[in-house]
């Protein structure tokens, strides 16, 4: 006989797609990280967003998502279900969980036997994940970077810098004639030539010898 079991669904919808995973174990990691149980990518969303705990009920188990990491350390945007944002929340089937704003994960049961729902896994995007989370910390200098700091960055191919134009130094014991000696030298030199030239053009033309006079 084909017993019908509870079988625990997470409907995840972020920017790599959709896709379906079923929840077995006692817990779950969610975060962008590769590390955790379930990675998931958007906007928003931190390293180590969101916990999934597995707890008792009285016909069951069900799940409870808790806001942050297993060191108690919250995401940088929280956790939103059914539009409430919380701290942590016992699921019931239907409830929609947002992480960051932009990931959307919709939580059911199922009751149906084991086999029917393997076909039914085959018949939805169903995604295996790891059982046992990985929940390395991160410190609070690098969940503040993450959220700051744009995914891709942008590279200009500026030009070389030109080099330097070093002027050569003087050689010790070389003399250089200032432009301003030169400059005077030649106003003293045209100013000579000048003044000579009016003292010869001012000189009184020397008297020329008169011819004897003839006889008559």
């Amino acid at each position: 006989m084909n017993t019908h079991h509870e079988h625990h669904l997470l409907r995840i919808e972020d920017e790599t797609g959709r896709r379906t995973v079923a929840l077995e174990a006692a817990t779950y990691s969610i975060g962008r990280d590769v590390t955790n149980a379930i990675v998931i990518h958007g906007h928003g969303v931190s390293r180590q967003h969101a916990l999934l705990l597995r707890i008792p009920s009285p016909d069951g188990y069900r799940y409870r998502v808790v806001d942050g990491n297993a060191d108690g350390k919250p995401s940088a945007n929280g956790i939103l279900v059914n539009g409430q944002r919380v701290q942590r929340h016992e699921l019931k089937d239907g409830d929609e969980i947002n992480f960051g704003g932009s990931v959307k994960a919709h939580y059911s049961i199922m009751s149906m036997g084991d086999a029917e729902f393997i076909k039914y896994l085959q018949s939805v995007n169903y995604h295996s994940i790891k059982a046992v989370p990985l929940t390395s910390t991160i410190t609070q200098a690098e969940e503040e970077l993450s959220q700051q700091q744009p995914p891709h960055e942008t590279q200009l191919n500026l030009p070389p810098p030109k080099p330097a134009v070093v002027s050569p130094e003087p050689v010790p014991g070389a003399k250089s004639s200032p432009p301003l000696l030169l400059i005077i030298g030649g106003i003293v030199t045209i100013l000579l030539v000048a003044g000579v030239g009016v003292v010869m053009l001012n000189r009184s033309p020397e008297p020329q010898p008169q011819p004897p006079a003839q006889m008559p």
